[in-house]
């Protein structure tokens, strides 16, 4: 599997966003999955719906195909050691905590990671990003 998709997209394709719908069905067919984080905020989405049995069997239904890679020492790991490496570089860490989680998921099993929100992302190094031209809803 060498995608690890982003909550951005995740979220869209819950929401029945086509675009994302197209997007994670072409990529599939290498393989994708999601980081325990993007679970997190995938299922917070379920708390906050206005119908969060519909929401739960659409997360239970997309999450058939799609593992959720776990978050183990050796990403702990990871995610310290960059932490510290943006930190002497004067980057920012704490505010986005939770992306730096997913960028040691993707770095730690050698993922490309598929998100929206590159800009966050841009300044880790060795991070493959998967980018995408144009996004009307991002």
């Amino acid at each position: 599997m060498p995608y690890l998709i982003d909550s951005d997209w995740v979220i869209d394709h819950l929401a029945d966003l086509d675009e994302a719908t197209q997007l994670l069905s072409s990529l599939a067919e290498e393989g994708i999955a999601i980081s325990v984080i993007t679970y997190m905020e995938a299922f917070q989405g379920v708390e906050r719906s206005s119908n969060p049995q519909e929401a739960q069997a659409k997360l239970d239904a997309f999450l058939e195909g799609v593992p959720v890679v776990p978050f183990s020492l050796a990403v702990a790991r990871r995610c310290a050691v960059l932490r510290e490496t943006l930190r002497t570089r004067g980057r920012r860490v704490n505010s986005r905590a939770l992306d730096l989680l997913n960028a040691a998921t993707a770095l730690e099993y050698d993922l490309t990671l598929v998100t929206r929100n590159i800009e966050d992302y841009r300044d880790i190094p060795d991070l493959k990003i998967y980018e995408i031209a144009t996004y009307p809803y991002g």
